[in-house]
């Protein structure tokens, strides 16, 4: 058999969120299934196990949503969940940036390989849902529809130690005097500065994806990394969300820093066989993004 041009090879390792969308997800059902599972690994790493568990996924044409459950039961479920997840909104903002629906929808839609616009979050306590939190994305923002029938006054939460900062305790920060759109477009070159020349000992240069950028908000995925993070060698895939808002005339900056790892024999593999670092590289994930994100603001703090 005659092989392939070597060009055609390259077509394997086309980011999901361009390939995807093109085609019905529903095809890949067993995929959004084994997801589930890492994604109950996050909320056990992150303390909150004990709160909500990823209970089952559907998926439909172009949406594939996770149902999340309360993991407690009795006769004041509802009332507790709703108490909790109004305390995991509340100190998620205040000390993150963030609001704690919007950490789920990012981190579902990063397990899944998919753009935000298909990924969904449901949060309810039974059937029929007292208290239900629907998450999802329109527009390059994320609501959140609730029902509350109840009071909750049951269970009091804090935001786990583990949750408190995305970046080692510092992804929010105040930048004087600027304004937003340009802080955005300065980041988001330097961020595509910084990893344009890299990539993998051998073969491979780093490919970066901004497809999605606004004035106020933009992504950076970057695949075909080695040695960035990961000590034991493996390719690496780096998803970095930022977001600013202006604030009279100053700049509130808030990021996220998500990456996965993957094994490959001369190719990368492609998306779709990467791992969330943070259930097995977290500390050295930290301490990257620190580094990372703080380089980014020395440069964005001068002129």
């Amino acid at each position: 058999m005659v092989p392939r041009p070597f060009r055609v090879i390259f077509l394997f390792c086309i980011l999901p969120s361009l390939a995807v969308q093109a085609q019905d997800l529903r095809v890949d059902k067993a995929f959004f299934q084994k997801k589930k599972l890492e994604f109950n690994g996050w909320l056990r790493q992150n303390q909150i196990g004990h709160i909500l568990k990823a209970d089952s996924v559907a998926v439909m044409n172009q949406k594939v949503t996770l149902f999340l459950r309360p993991t407690y039961t009795g006769k004041r479920t509802c009332d507790s969940l709703q108490c909790a997840w109004q305390g995991l909104e509340r100190d998620n903002r205040l000390v993150n940036g963030q609001h704690f629906h919007e950490r789920l929808l990012h981190k579902w839609a990063f397990l899944a390989e998919i753009h935000e616009d298909q990924a969904e979050v449901m949060v309810r306590c039974h059937e029929p849902a007292h208290f239900q939190a629907k998450i999802y994305s329109r527009n390059g923002r994320i609501p959140v529809e609730e029902r509350n029938i109840r009071s909750g006054a049951v269970l009091e939460v804090n935001l786990p130690t583990t949750m408190q900062g995305l970046n080692s305790g510092d992804n929010t920060t105040l930048l004087r005097g600027k304004n937003l759109t340009q802080v955005c477009t300065k980041a988001r070159h330097w961020l595509v500065s910084s990893y344009k020349d890299k990539g993998t000992p051998v073969l491979w240069r780093a490919k970066l994806d901004t497809s999605y950028t606004a004035y106020d908000e933009f992504v950076l995925e970057v695949t075909h990394l080695n040695y960035e993070i990961c000590p034991d060698g493996f390719f690496e895939y780096h998803r970095i969300y930022v977001k600013g808002l202006q604030k009279g005339d100053d700049v509130e900056l808030s990021w996220e820093f998500q990456g996965k790892y993957g094994s490959g024999i001369i190719f990368p593999p492609r998306k779709n066989d990467y791992k969330d670092m943070e259930l097995r590289y977290k500390s050295e994930l930290e301490v990257y993004q620190k580094r990372l994100f703080k380089k980014m603001l020395d440069y964005l703090r001068q002129g």
